[in-house]
């Protein structure tokens, strides 16, 4: 790793936190790439305001933060962006405390911005059958894209793990799904029977148009033109199908995995099982589909229950 920078310099520190994102924490190209955007934003705002350049580490301090964040709610971000650039620079002001940069965290007990309490975005089983049923499967583009959303919703894997998949990862000998998650960690998915006769049906029309890829290799998903997806190019392909069917808002490609562990957990499948299937670190992280459950048994409450206004 080169660092041009004087170690008493922001992008010097900058350099080697993302260094240790990658190296030490194992965090995905997307997530230091969003490290990176916060941190670079915030070195133009001291850049600015100090009229230093480059700035130095030392202005990490608890003042400059605050302007920081003002400057932000300014600018009218929202508070769910302001959190996520606090949350970052907490965590570099965290690792300069452990290389001994700084004696302490200045963002200790800075309090985040108050949050909206937001329910996951979901499809209903209405709305994933329509969904499904809208590819045409008698030609390679029509398999695939069949393949790509029912794999959102049957599996529940991220936008970044699908584009990441291999065919090696297909186990169709004992019906799973190889998918390495966040933070190099891998996981085994069930597949129905109904997704393992749709892989056999797509690997051999796959293997047709595979270009720069082995035989039995290479990522399972590929374009028309032989080429792997990236997750911009499957996400649109998502979003199209989705546009035909839900709101603009819920047409994303994470409103399938929701809806993959809401109606888990509404047909009673154990919260814990759910968390794993998803690739939670944290059971937290996983509760908010309860919650989405149980605003869902009280709107199916108000509307069939004859008494439902009057109890």
């Amino acid at each position: 790793m080169a660092i041009s920078s004087s170690p008493d310099t922001l992008p010097y520190w900058i350099q080697r936190f993302e260094h240790a994102l990658e190296v030490e924490r194992h965090c995905s190209a997307h997530t230091r790439q969003g490290y990176r955007a916060d941190l670079a934003q915030w070195r133009a705002y001291l850049t600015e305001r100090f009229q230093s350049d480059p700035p130095g580490v030392a202005l990490l301090t608890r003042p400059a933060v605050r302007g920081f964040l003002s400057h932000l709610l300014r600018h009218g971000y929202s508070p769910r962006s302001i959190a996520r650039k606090q949350a970052t620079l907490r965590s570099f002001a965290r690792y300069l405390v452990r290389e001994s940069v700084l004696p302490v965290n200045p963002l200790i007990a800075l309090r985040t911005p108050r949050l909206p309490k937001r329910l996951p975005d979901f499809l209903s089983r209405e709305e994933v059958q329509e969904l499904l049923r809208l590819p045409d499967s008698s030609s390679f583009t029509g398999l695939r894209d069949s393949l790509v959303l029912k794999l959102f919703y049957v599996t529940g894997v991220r936008i970044s793990e699908a584009a990441q998949l291999q065919v090696a990862d297909v186990q169709l000998w004992d019906g799973a799904l190889r998918v390495h998650g966040k933070r190099d960690k891998t996981r085994l998915l069930p597949l129905g029977r109904h997704m393992i006769q749709l892989l056999q049906a797509y690997l051999p029309l796959r293997q047709e148009i595979a270009r720069h890829t082995p035989p039995s290799g290479g990522p399972l998903l590929l374009t028309d033109a032989g080429e792997p997806y990236t997750r911009q190019q499957l996400a649109r392909v998502i979003r199209g199908y989705m546009l035909r069917v839900v709101d603009p808002d819920k047409a994303h490609p994470h409103a399938l995995r929701h809806s993959f562990a809401t109606h888990l957990l509404d047909e009673g499948a154990e919260i814990l099982a759910v968390k794993e299937l998803l690739g939670h670190a944290s059971l937290s992280t996983t509760q908010i589909y309860t919650h989405v459950s149980a605003e869902h048994l009280r709107r199916v409450y108000k509307q069939a229950h004859p008494r439902a206004e009057k109890e």
